[in-house]
């Protein structure tokens, strides 16, 4: 039996990491100088280590010529007060290993959070395991079609193919007691190269961290869905109860390492499947006779979280809006320090520029959200409690978002109708290997494109609440297994992921470029035709894709070709299209999903992080002409009041 009630592996003390990161040195890159000080503690969000970094990061952006205001906020959050997992040799007494960790967030100094998800319900599990693959759906009912027996088992789901939260959901929906979630070392593990501290992989003690909310959803504090979570001494309207528990994981969830995974998985009963040729294969997924016991409590606690931003004053009370979350699991160097640091770095720029009596053409914000990690808690709450400026005065959000690990452009994401901002932006500045970052992108594939963005970062409340675009620059070529792990620290990032900070510094270059160019241009930076063309392809695939269902494909055709001549009356007149995603919004929001104002996709609800086309016409698939009509009317009205516009 192995007891443990700290890290299965140590961290490096200070002065190991001394030797690995030195500290500032002259000559070095300000982006070094300033991730060195954003990882001196963890920084999870609702513990006094964030409160401290928030005022770390409020301080910097006074220094650099901006107004910083920090914002706090009221939530629900859930920390990992203790964890037990044991595995055993089936039904025996003893077992063969034990891991316990505790967490106290109030203390000083802050110390590494352990191993833990997020939301988790607290309980006290043990059972069979069964190996269910990546905790898909489609892995659920292989198994159940095998004759496995689900309930009362504990999964064993590997990362990969949705967002970890749905995993959770699903296994509970198969009747599983537990999950238990892990990464293979072929994904981001010693199979890739040396594991940390010789190399940035990771090791087999070591497992990623990460929230089951349910952000699909309802992003945000999952107490208060669709209204701003109250600020310190304010009356406060929440769910509770039922309706609260009903919102949030019911079963007990935790993340294992490689080494603990192995064990699990050793012995497992075999089943008989049929492979893709119809021959019958044996596969060992279970249940048992491994077991394993789950102990989590993990109570779910109001704290206080800690938005800070900053704000150049323009010549119109317009806005431009860049942001990235400032939490983190543990140090969180690439996720989220990059980000943070791109955006102080832009903050110095142009705070010099303003001390020369430049005013920008539109006011300039740079906000640090708290809480994301949690389930984009920080952005949502501030989204919420701002809405009517932000619908009234924000023309576009930029999101940072774990963007450096490399000094390697490596494209941009965001809303369709943003390519023509950023094609002048990208052209203009120059990479590392000394191109323009527009043709590296060329590299990439002859015709850019912006997918459909779903959710899993602070841009969801914008696109699919506000209706504000985004857009997002991303620099890599650089690996490691550090995502959301305790040695995700300033070691790793400057030893291999950006050593001489030069993707940094970058990037923070691009991103004063991509702010000027959006404060320049206002609404006129959102090309509307682009957008509805988009749409327009969208809707010809749901009608291709609709088989024997003819009701869905006549409906999605008639999209098709309404999408298609708001295009061409918005290429005509592209003033009619610069607010598209607010026009595109509907108040009563997606039926069963009234968070979503944007009606032409959502966040996927088996998928998590990509897009979901038209909700609302999937939802009513199969239900018949009129059902069907019924939901794609708030986007066919919405499209004929856009062309009513334009043509006046």
């Amino acid at each position: 039996m192995f007891l443990r009630a700290a890290p299965h592996v140590p961290r490096l003390g200070i002065l190991a990491l001394a030797l690995l990161a030195p500290a500032s040195r002259a000559g070095d890159p300000p982006a070094r100088e300033l991730l060195l000080e954003l990882c001196e503690t963890t920084r999870l969000a609702g513990t006094r280590a964030s409160q401290v970094a928030a005022h770390q990061v409020a301080r910097r952006l006074e220094a650099a010529g901006w107004q910083a205001e920090i914002e706090p906020r009221v939530v629900l959050l859930s920390y990992p007060r203790r964890t037990e997992i044991a595995v055993y040799a089936g039904e025996a007494a003893l077992p063969l290993h034990e891991r316990i960790e505790t967490f106290d967030p109030d203390r000083v100094p802050a110390g590494d959070v352990p191993l833990y998800n997020a939301w988790s319900a607290s309980g006290r599990v043990r059972g069979p395991v069964v190996d269910a693959g990546r905790g898909l759906r489609a892995d659920f009912e292989r198994l159940r079609a095998a004759g496995v027996t689900l309930k009362g088992a504990i999964a064993l789901c590997r990362y990969g193919g949705c967002y970890r939260g749905i995993k959770v959901d699903l296994a509970a929906q198969y009747g599983c007691a537990a999950v238990l979630l892990w990464s293979e070392s072929k994904s981001d593990g010693a199979d890739k190269g040396p594991t940390w501290p010789a190399g940035p992989w990771k090791h087999e003690h070591e497992a990623q961290r990460g929230s089951i909310s349910p952000m699909g959803r309802t992003p945000g504090d999952p107490s208060t869905p669709g209204w701003p979570s109250p600020k310190p001494g304010e009356e406060a309207r929440r769910l509770s109860g039922d309706e609260l528990a009903a919102a949030l994981p019911a079963i007990p969830c935790a993340p294992i390492g490689v080494a603990e995974a192995r064990m699990l998985l050793e012995g497992l009963e075999r089943h008989a499947f049929l492979d893709k040729d119809g021959q019958t294969v044996e596969e060992a997924v279970g249940p048992g006779p491994r077991q394993a016991r789950i102990t989590i409590e993990a109570p779910r606690e109001l704290r206080t979280i800690w938005n800070v931003v900053g704000t150049l004053p323009g010549a119109s009370d317009e806005f431009v809006l860049a942001g990235g979350h400032r939490d983190a699991w543990v140090h969180g160097a690439n996720d989220n320090g990059s980000g943070c640091v791109v955006l102080l770095r832009v903050a110095q720029e142009l705070g010099a520029r303003a001390a020369t009596g430049w005013v920008p053409p539109r006011t300039l914000k740079l906000a640090f959200w708290d809480g994301e990690e949690f389930g984009l808690i920080g952005s949502t709450e501030w989204g919420e409690a701002h809405a009517d400026l932000v619908r009234a005065k924000c023309v576009a959000y930029v999101n940072s978002d774990a963007s450096v690990s490399g000094p390697k452009f490596g494209g941009a994401s965001g809303t369709p109708g943003m390519l023509g901002v950023l094609e002048p932006v990208l052209r203009r500045v120059v990479g590392a290997d000394a191109k323009p970052l527009w043709d590296a992108w060329l590299e990439r594939g002859p015709n850019p494109s912006l997918s459909l963005p779903g959710s899993g970062s602070d841009f969801a409340v914008f696109v699919h609440h506000l209706g504000v675009p985004y857009v997002e620059l991303g620099f890599g070529g650089n690996g490691g297994g550090q995502y959301h792990t305790d040695f995700d620290d300033f070691g790793v990032v400057d030893r291999f992921l950006d050593p001489g900070f030069v993707g940094h510094e970058l990037s923070a270059v691009a991103h004063v470029e991509l702010i000027l160019e959006l404060a320049a241009r206002g609404n006129g930076a959102f090309d509307g035709a682009e957008a509805a063309r988009r749409m327009q392809g969208e809707a010809v695939g749901l009608a291709s894709s609709a088989g024997a269902d003819t009701a869905l494909a006549a409906i999605a055709t008639e999209l098709a070709a309404s999408f298609g001549s708001t295009a061409d009356v918005l290429a005509a007149n592209p003033a009619a299209g610069r607010t598209w995603l607010r026009d595109m919004s509907s108040a009563a929001g997606v039926p069963g999903r009234e968070w979503h104002k944007n009606v032409m996709w959502t966040s996927g609800l088996e998928d998590g992080y990509g897009a979901e086309t038209f909700p609302a016409l999937r939802a009513a698939r199969g239900g018949g002409a009129d059902r069907l009509r019924a939901a794609a009317a708030p986007i066919l009205d919405a499209l004929s009041r856009i062309r009513a516009t334009a043509a006046r």
